[in-house]
């Protein structure tokens, strides 16, 4: 395997670093003391559906992908594809300094198969770009309930603008993937909408009854601006705190309830260890 290039290594260093200035600028504001303290009193059933919920948007993340392997004629298993999908979570949390966990799956299905490496890296792409879609097609969804009447035709617009806009780029860049386009954006949407009700769940662990679309909202931005920091801690923790000040709820609720996503993100990456330890074994299915 290549060694991994001093600019990936600095621009991972680089947001390991954001995470930790935003997360001292958030503990100057909340003490940790209190988020600890909240979490004695969560209520473990609330914890337990997010958790559940959490894994079951993963695995349909898995199916996702496995929507744009198909489309360039790879036939991986979907057992594979789900040890291969929790081993590149890992690496992407656990080893934010070394290789990414996508390079990692490209590296694994070239070796393993011959699979062009081009070809592999398209199809890890358009699957994080139909993720991307998804969210902000749910936070313009989302927004029709925080504005004023007179924005919707504005949302609208930008709703169905946004969404043909990736549909025909895809189309011009990426023509092979145009037939799974649709079905790959509904297992998108899908995927937000657990990872939404999973962050309700949390909040309602912590006895959150109300404005759970705001939380929705400030929850999908967190996902997008997550690229700019190490696997979106600080940056969703962040978000919530700023939000605190113009929308009425408590801060250090929000807060506790993101850390807790971050546990349960961390819980489920820890998966891939096992498959990394075992070493995989990636089978392909059998094409009629």
């Amino acid at each position: 395997m290549e060694k991994v290039n001093l600019k990936k290594l600095l621009i991972n260093f680089a947001k390991i670093f954001i995470s930790i200035a935003l997360l001292y600028f958030v503990f100057q504001k909340i003490p940790f003391r209190e988020v600890t303290v909240l979490w004695t009193k969560t209520n473990v059933f609330y914890l337990v559906m997010a958790a559940i919920l959490f894994l079951a948007s993963q695995i349909i993340s898995t199916k996702r992908l496995e929507l744009y392997f198909e489309a360039n004629d790879f036939h991986l298993s979907f057992r594979s594809n789900l040890e291969l999908y929790f081993l590149g979570m890992f690496y992407n949390f656990f080893i934010p300094g070394g290789i990414g966990g996508d390079a990692y799956k490209v590296y694994l299905l070239n070796k393993n198969f011959g699979w062009s490496a081009k070809k592999i890296t398209s199809s890890l792409f358009n699957d994080r770009l139909s993720g991307l879609l998804a969210i902000c097609v749910l936070i313009l969804v989302f927004s029709f309930n925080l504005l004023e009447a007179k924005f919707f035709p504005i949302l609208f617009v930008l709703l169905v603008v946004g969404f043909f806009f990736t549909y025909f780029l895809t189309k011009k860049l990426f023509s092979i993937y145009t037939t799974v386009f649709f079905k790959a954006f509904s297992y998108s949407f899908l995927v937000q909408i657990l990872q939404v009700i999973s962050f309700i769940f949390l909040l309602k662990s912590l006895d959150v009854t109300d404005n759970f679309t705001i939380y929705a909202v400030v929850f999908l931005a967190s996902s997008v601006l997550s690229l700019i920091s190490f696997a979106g801690i600080g940056v969703r923790e962040m978000l919530f705190l700023q939000a605190s000040k113009w929308f009425s709820f408590q801060p250090e609720i929000s807060v506790s309830a993101s850390l807790l996503f971050t546990m349960i993100t961390a819980f489920f990456s820890l998966f891939g260890v096992i498959f990394q330890i075992r070493k995989l074994n990636l089978k392909l299915t059998e094409t009629p």
